[in-house]
């Protein structure tokens, strides 16, 4: 979805990038393209490659950015243990929940 930049939404969704900004540790890259993906009036909340998580819902943004450059994980999910972490498939693009893989 697209947000027009004169709406309320557009302006909801350009705030919760500016609170991801502060919260989420990420590179210069993928604060400038996240950036430009709000600015365009994108929701955040969405990603152009359509990547979805187990449970069908697309991906943020950051995530699927991440993913789709080739880096799943990293220093922003050290306080994840392993048996949180959900198996990501590359025909489906999307990932399965560890019930669902073993």
């Amino acid at each position: 979805m697209r947000f027009d930049k004169k709406s309320t939404d557009y302006q909801i969704n350009m705030f919760a990038f500016h609170e991801m900004d502060e919260c989420v540790p990420m590179t210069k890259s993928e604060r400038d393209n996240l950036r430009n993906w709000a600015r365009k009036g994108y929701d955040i909340d969405t990603n152009p490659w359509d990547y979805l998580d187990a449970d069908g819902m697309p991906l943020n943004y950051l995530q699927a950015y991440r993913l789709h450059y080739g880096y799943s994980s990293g220093p922003w999910d050290y306080w994840k243990g392993p048996e949180s972490q959900t198996y990501w498939d590359d025909t489906l693009k999307c990932f399965i929940p560890k019930d669902d893989f073993c």
